[in-house]
């Protein structure tokens, strides 16, 4: 059984989970090994997808394979579970969200509150 804290805006709420999650990309059961070439596997040595980085040229290269766990994208500022994602510019990103909070997932609603709270932009504070 899993717990997650999900918290929106105005109150903490827990919710309980008791099923397996699988994979999306390779199908396998949380806990075991991807099968190779899955998109959702982590490099060992630099923690970024595996397809992707330029860490290992083979599979036998790999010192150890890092099993799979689901973990959900949280919202940084108000703890939201898997909130849909939104576009917004990069230079509107820049201008409302402070530099600690800009390599994190924001839901929309918290990204809406930092507008309100910052309505000309973080750094035109007096």
């Amino acid at each position: 059984m899993r717990l997650y804290i999900r918290r929106n805006c105005k109150e903490m709420k827990w919710i309980g989970k008791s099923v397996n999650w699988n994979c999306h990309d390779c199908g396998v059961n949380e806990g075991k090994i991807h099968k190779w070439n899955c998109d959702m596997e982590v490099c060992p040595k630099c923690l970024r997808q595996l397809l992707s980085c330029s860490c290992f040229q083979r599979q036998s290269q790999l010192p150890f394979r890092i099993p799979y766990v689901l973990l959900p994208v949280l919202c940084r500022l108000c703890g939201r579970q898997n909130s849909s994602q939104f576009k917004v510019s990069n230079n509107d990103w820049k201008k409302f969200v402070p530099p600690p909070l800009q390599e994190h997932h924001l839901c929309r609603f918290c990204y809406e509150d930092l507008k309100k709270l910052f309505p000309t932009g973080w750094r035109n504070i007096s």
